[in-house]
């Protein structure tokens, strides 16, 4: 219930984000000097404009794409002149097989950097604190470099099938595993001083099933909140990665979009990234809420 209410006070706060948007678009300037030129006559720039729906008042021009969305109708990209659900449809499937292969990675390699994190010195940290520092586009502009360039295993950019995503979905799920190892450590770390750990350290149990069930199976909240919340954030925030490999996926398109002053287009990316980001958060909610019924029954 209470992952419910956050799924339709998520979709209300979308939808408020369409208008804030728009308000944001006015202060961008007029996007037909950009489609056709300053020296374009007046009568087709006026056209340009009534098509856009750029000619109507203040309010009616932020609230109408909100109506359009509730009604299914993306609207037109004013800079491919295609329909923007056209355009998501072409660009989606490569982000969802780039999320399908980084997040995987993530989760696993989090939960092995957890684990060794959370039985060495706590000064074992520092370094993936360290590599967590490292700007995304560094990463990528070396991995292209060694991998691609030097060693030629994988294309440098460009996209021809999932040969094309192991390196961006590599460095991708890197990323994810030390986020999520360094809050694993934590969390394991912490309930290495509950009561019911130190009664499983008297029974004399192996170190595998001590870790396992005692310490790793309490986290298992943890693990299904992280990981379904960034499988919603792959879906838009894979731009750097998108960019610098030339993946023609949903970030990449929203950078296009707002480098061209195209506001549906961005609109519809953004909306895209938004419901997934909204899905995978109900979802982590209601797996968590199924592991750990604990905080709803505090809550009710």
């Amino acid at each position: 219930m209470i992952a419910l209410r956050r799924l339709l006070g998520g979709a209300l706060a979308l939808l408020v984000a369409l208008v804030l948007l728009g308000l944001a678009a006015e202060g961008l300037g007029d996007p037909t000097t950009r489609q056709l030129g300053p020296e374009t006559d007046a009568a087709a720039r006026a056209a340009l404009r009534a098509e856009l729906g750029l000619d109507l008042p203040f309010l009616s021009r932020l609230l109408a794409p909100v109506g359009e969305v509730l009604t299914g109708d993306l609207g037109r990209s004013v800079w491919l002149r295609r329909p923007v659900a056209e355009l998501l449809a072409e660009t989606l499937p490569v982000s969802l097989r780039l999320a399908a292969l980084a997040w995987p990675l993530g989760l696993v390699g989090g939960t092995v950097l957890g684990l060794i994190l959370a039985s060495g010195r706590p000064g074992l940290a520092r370094f993936p604190l360290l590599l967590l520092s490292v700007p995304g586009f560094v990463g990528a502009v070396l991995a292209v470099q060694v991998f691609a360039v030097e060693l030629g295993w994988v294309p440098a950019a460009g996209f021809s099938g999932w040969v094309s995503l192991l390196l961006p979905a590599a460095l991708i799920g890197g990323a994810l595993a030390v986020k999520l190892g360094l809050l694993l450590q934590d969390r394991l770390r912490a309930l290495a001083r509950e009561p019911f750990v130190t009664f499983a350290l008297s029974r004399s149990l192996g170190p595998v099933r001590h870790l396992l069930a005692y310490r790793l199976l309490p986290a298992a909240g943890l693990l299904a909140r992280f990981g379904a919340l960034h499988a919603g954030y792959l879906l838009g925030g894979a731009l750097v990665m998108e960019t610098v490999f030339g993946l023609p996926g949903l970030g990449r398109l929203a950078v296009l979009a707002l480098t061209n002053r195209d506001l549906a287009l961005l609109r519809g990316c953004m909306l895209a990234a938004g419901v997934g980001f909204l899905l995978a958060r109900f979802v982590a909610e209601a797996l968590q809420a199924w592991l750990d019924p604990r905080p709803n029954a505090a809550a009710a």
